[in-house]
This record gives structure tokens, sequence and C-alpha cells, in this order.
């Protein structure tokens, strides 16, 4: 008995989406294995080492723990490198404290790169309710090779950072959002803040416009923020709580290249020693700085009071905090990955040649490219504007989003079995904010 039509175009429909997704999934264990064995061969000596030194960082504050001591060292942090967060990440290394370096190391690595898969899955997930089938694993291969083959992540990974780990948090911390779970997405947030002490800063999303149970959601996230001092006072007693609280805002003012509103004013316009100037003027650093810090201002508040997708919205204001940091590292760029994949998504929704998501995205596309190849590796010779321009790309790619999101607002193609939806079924499946 022969299938009709319909059934046979519905059967061939299935096979290429099954086949777009296993391409898909082999391809990102390959990404996953070349990323991994980039960092197998090298060993942390040191906390301030080329590679792996903020791992040897936390796993030295582990064994330090383990030893009864406290893990923070005061006089390391105005030399730029040294244990400046909660003890939630010694902590949980402590099982491993005996382990040889070179062996945590390897399931480090492995963690993080695991972490960005699973922070690309969870954004894919957040943004498939705007397309078909076989644009999902599409979406999904391409959040892959945004994040493989991108600067600041192949440098966060070489460092042994914890930025993975918080993306994931702060992934998990939409979709709860996205599904009404209040309490939940507030409490991710706070996991993110108790992981690395500036993602607390993220907590300003429940201020955007429409969000429902903000008092649910603040409740999570104050929970969530008192394991950092409970686990001091369980380590070392008030000692230690004083240490770690003394020790967060002596971070603030460690000697490093900051690529914020605050840093790139003094790598431009005084003698820092980090680069070389345009010009010394402290004039031209008031203004600089003053300048940046309304543009970024005026983008948390438009996407507070206009944002149309709570999901974009989070995401941008999330990036716009990367931007007030007093040191702002380079890695931080990687929050920002979610805008490109979340015009991508847009535009795979809706393709269309000439409109405003595919000029976005573009330009967004154009972003990545540029910081592709753009390496920070801390040479105190280079030009400040040769310094400085991970930030200025960073800051229009922002800025693109954030104003593309007012200029495609209310009229948001969402593609639902291949149709557009109308703004009320937007709202039905989450896309505009929510209302009370």
């Amino acid at each position: 008995m022969t299938l009709n039509l319909p059934k046979r175009l519905a059967l061939k429909r299935r096979f290429l989406v099954a086949l777009l997704w296993l391409v898909a999934v082999v391809g990102t264990a390959h990404l996953m294995l070349i990323q991994y064995r980039a960092l197998e061969g090298a060993t942390p000596i040191s906390a301030s080492g080329a590679t792996g030194g903020d791992f040897f960082g936390f796993l030295h504050a582990a064994r330090q723990i383990a030893s009864g001591h406290s893990p923070y060292d005061l006089a390391l942090i105005h030399e730029g490198y040294g244990y400046v967060y909660s003890p939630l990440v010694a902590v949980l290394l402590l099982p491993f404290r005996n382990f040889p370096t070179e062996s945590v190391w390897h399931l480090w690595t492995a963690l993080s790169v695991v972490a960005l898969v699973v922070f690309g899955a969870l954004v894919t997930m957040a943004e498939a309710h705007r397309m078909t089938d076989w644009r999902r694993p599409v979406l999904f291969g391409f959040t892959m090779i945004a994040t493989f083959h991108f600067g600041p992540v192949v440098s966060d990974l070489s460092n042994g950072q914890t930025d993975a780990l918080v993306l994931v948090a702060f992934a998990l911390a939409v979709l709860s959002s996205e599904r009404g779970w209040r309490t939940a997405s507030g409490a991710l947030i706070g996991v993110g803040a108790v992981i690395k002490t500036w993602p607390a800063v993220a907590v300003l999303n429940l201020l955007r416009r429409g969000y429902v149970d903000r008092r649910k959601a603040a409740i999570g996230f104050a929970a969530a923020l008192c394991v950092a001092p409970i686990l001091a006072l369980a380590i070392g007693g008030w000692s230690t709580l004083r240490d770690f609280l003394k020790i967060t805002f002596d971070a603030l003012a460690q000697r490093q290249v900051s690529f914020s509103v605050w840093g790139v004013p003094k790598l431009l316009f005084t003698s820092s020693g980090l680069s070389r100037p345009i010009v010394v003027s402290g004039l031209l650093r008031d203004v600089a700085t003053l300048v940046l810090l309304v543009w970024v201002i005026a983008l948390i508040v438009m996407t507070l009071r206009w944002a149309d997708s709570s999901v974009l919205g989070f995401w941008n204001v999330v990036a716009c905090v990367t931007f007030l940091l007093p040191i702002s590292h380079f890695d931080y760029s990687m929050y920002l990955l979610p805008l490109l994949w979340i015009w991508a998504a847009r535009v795979l929704a809706v393709p269309r040649l000439f409109s405003r998501e595919m000029a976005i995205g573009v330009f967004l596309g154009l972003w990545w490219l540029l910081m592709f190849r753009t390496y920070w590796e801390g040479v105190t010779t280079l030009s400040s504007l040769q310094t400085s321009r991970p930030f200025f790309f960073d800051i229009c790619a922002v800025t693109i989003s954030v104003l593309g999101d007012h200029l495609v607002r209310g009229r948001t193609a969402l593609a639902v079995e291949g149709r557009p939806l109308t703004t009320s079924a937007c709202r039905s499946v989450g896309d505009l904010p929510d209302e009370h």
C-alpha cells in the first residue's frame, strides 16, 4: 500500500529534521573535542600563569580550605590575581584537592566545554517557539559554531574561568521566567552571583516593564545570595566572612585593563601604563566617561521600558551590565552571544532579504566576525585604540540589538508551522512582555 502525497512529504520532512539534528550533534561533538584537545596538554602552574591561571587559583583556594586556612590572600589582589569570589567554587573543588592538578584541569576543561553546549541548547530552547522543526537544529548548530569559534570564549576556557557556569545559570533563569517560575528564576540569577559576584547586577531585569511576581523573584534571588556568607562563616567564621567582603571591594581596584565605561577612557586619555594613550587629558577622560556612561544607562532604560521580548531584554541588560563593571574583562564579550543567536532565530523564523530583522542579524554577524579574530594578550605597548577595540565592537552590537528590538516592537514576526503570528498570538507564547 503506497502512502499518499501528504504523508510522503511529512515523512521526508521528519527525515530531514532528524538528519539536520544528527549533523548538528555530531558537529558539536567534533567542536567540543577540538576545544578540549587544544587545552588538554597545558598544565596550570600558578595563579598568574598564561594558561589556567584562574583555575589554579580556584583549586589552590580549595586546598587552602582543606588545610584550615582562608581561601583569600589579600596581598595578591593588587597584583591582578587571587581568589576573589564567594567560597562556592572552592568548596565544589574540595573533593578533588588531593588529585594531581593536571587531572583536575582536564576535568574542569571538559566541564566548561559541556557547560557552553548546555548554554547554547538552553538559548535555542527559549527561541524554539519561533520556528518550524527544521530550523531548530540549524539554529543550534549555528550557536555552537559561533561559540567555539569566538575569541573571548577561547580566552575564557584558556583561563579556566567560571563564566560558562554563570551563563548556564542565566539561561536557566530565562527559561524559568518564561514558564512562570519566578522564584526559581530569581534564585538562578542569585546562583550566578554566588559563582561570580558581578552577575548579581543582572537582577535589574526584575524592573522590566510588565514583569509579573517581582516579589517571588526577589525572594529567590535573596535566598540564593545567602549561600555566599553562610559558606564563608562555615569555613572560617567571622574572619573569613570579613575577608570575603573586603576582597570583593578590593578587587574593584585591580590594576588591569577594563573594557568598561570607566576603563576605556582611562586607556585612551591617561598614562595608565596599560597601553599607549591617544593624548593625556583629564578633561577628555571625564567627558568620555560621562558620554559612555549616559549611553549605557540609556540602553538599559530603553530595554527595561520598551523591550518586547523578555528573553532578548534579559540578555540586553546583562550585556549592558558588563560595560558598567569597574573591571570588565575581554572574556565578558561572550555574554553578548545570545544577542546574535536570538536575532538569528528571528531571521530564520521568517527569512526576508529586505527586513529590519535581517539587517540587524547582518550587523551582529559582522560583530561576531570582528571578534572572531580578536584576542586580548595583555600587550602594554599597543595603542589604546587597538586595546579598546573589543569594547567599541561590543557596545555597538548591544546598541544595535536594543534599538532593533524597539524598531520591530509590536510587529516581530514569529513563525509557527510556517505562518506569521499576530501581536495577540505573540503575547500568548510569551514574545511580548508579561502583564499584571
